[in-house]
């Protein structure tokens, strides 16, 4: 078994079909093709079904992966340990983010940490935060900046801030007047069952906050009129920002969008709503200290 077998079964495996999985590795489908065949041949075994174009683990592929993915880990660790020994700051960083996060955090933070590790390349996975656990554990990402979720999180994480959830109002809308000062909060407070006949636009279930979303509504025994979903943070604040509804926006994201027609943002009457802003990676891992100094410079940002 080689480390490129592992690499490129892995690839195969994650993309589904042979001409994705060549297009992830930067080599064409034939070099692929050829490449797996070899393999299979010196292996002994075959690693794959192939059923038209799709490519399935046989039982004894599935093994083979499970025991690749395990030997990457070790040496993921293996490269950690010798980051901490030798101060090593030549490598690679593969951060994974949702898009949101993104589009304001890393240009505040890569400039920085490139002028610290200048021959650290930092590979940015934007994606949607429910993959990001497989991602984390498959050796696919090695840390992940996201919402803490409400189920049990199979990774070691680290909080970097506690954002308040606000509610997003059309400036127009009748009620925005009916905010109480709130000494707990940057923002006046209200109560939701003032909106009970709005449409809210909301993320959808598999996000974090759409999650954060339902939570809220069971808290308050709240059930909305209309419910529009996007998975766009952007989207969903623009469209409160035309008046078609309400939205949920925390703290940091406020900060950094840029508003024509602003909203007007809320606390929560009784108390505020938080979600834990973390930084995640797997378990057990002792991070390199330049992945250390990335969590710093996030801490500072937000």
């Amino acid at each position: 078994m080689e480390m490129k077998d592992i690499e490129y079964v892995k690839a195969i495996n994650d993309c589904g079909s042979l001409t994705r999985a060549a297009e992830s590795l930067y080599i064409s489908q034939p070099s692929l093709s050829m490449y797996i065949k070899n393999m299979q041949a010196r292996l002994g075994f075959p690693v794959f079904n192939q059923i038209g174009k799709k490519y399935e683990l046989t039982f004894l592929g599935e093994r083979f992966l499970a025991a690749g993915i395990e030997i990457l880990r070790m040496r993921e660790n293996f490269y950690d340990e010798a980051a901490h020994i030798l101060d090593n700051k030549i490598g690679r960083l593969r951060v994974s983010i949702p898009f949101m996060r993104g589009s304001y955090l890393a240009p505040d933070i890569l400039p920085k940490f490139n002028e610290i590790y200048p021959n650290i390349e930092v590979e940015l996975i934007e994606e949607s935060s429910k993959v990001v656990e497989e991602k984390i554990n498959n050796g696919e990402a090695d840390i992940a900046i996201m919402n803490m979720p409400h189920h049990a999180l199979h990774l070691d994480y680290e909080i970097i801030k506690s954002e308040e959830i606000l509610l997003a109002v059309p400036s127009g809308h009748p009620c925005i007047n009916q905010g109480k000062p709130n000494p707990i909060s940057n923002y006046p407070s209200i109560d939701l069952q003032l909106f009970k006949k709005d449409r809210f636009i909301l993320h959808f279930p598999d996000q974090r906050t759409g999650q954060i979303a339902e939570a809220i509504f069971a808290e308050h025994n709240f059930v909305p009129n209309k419910v529009t979903h996007t998975r766009n943070i952007e989207t969903a604040v623009n469209l409160t920002m035309t008046g078609y509804g309400i939205s949920f926006l925390n703290e940091t994201h406020i900060r950094h969008l840029k508003f024509g027609n602003a909203p007007r943002f809320f606390s929560f009457e009784g108390k505020p709503h938080y979600a834990d802003m973390i930084v995640a990676y797997r378990k057990g891992r002792k991070l390199p200290p330049y992945i250390r100094t990335l969590i710093e410079l996030c801490r500072e940002v937000v």
